[in-house]
């Protein structure tokens, strides 16, 4: 029996690959990619919406690694091993994951309101 303020339909499930987005760059770094990279490849059967979102947090997770990592690499060729390398790589780092976390949580809620994710979106 369903309670009475419960949703009326199923859900489209996607939320799933958005929390293991959140749990990649939050806690579970390999974990989380690598159970990112299976539904990537598994999202040909499911709902389109599911499938968006999969797409989106798979390619958010490959972009957020090439710019941070490049960035870093970039400040180390520039300063070498010196003072300012460090606090150029912690400062981008931090402000770069910070930004994926926070791309992740409004994907969420998007996810959540069963609306397709802001990027990438596709071309009309």
């Amino acid at each position: 029996m369903r309670y009475s303020g419960g949703q009326a339909k199923d859900s489209s499930g996607a939320v799933v690959p958005v929390i293991w987005y959140l749990l990649n760059l939050l806690a579970l770094p390999v974990i989380g990619f690598s159970v990112l990279v299976w539904l990537f490849i598994r999202s040909g059967e499911a709902p389109a919406l599911r499938q968006a979102h999969t797409r989106a947090a798979f390619y958010m997770s490959i972009i957020g690694a090439v710019v941070i990592f490049s960035g870093v690499g970039v400040l180390w060729l520039l300063f070498g091993n010196t003072g300012n390398f460090w606090t150029g790589a912690i400062v981008w780092s931090i402000t770069l994951h910070t930004s994926f976390v926070l791309w992740g949580m409004i994907a969420l809620a998007q996810a959540i309101g069963d609306k397709p994710p802001y990027f990438p979106q596709k071309h009309r």
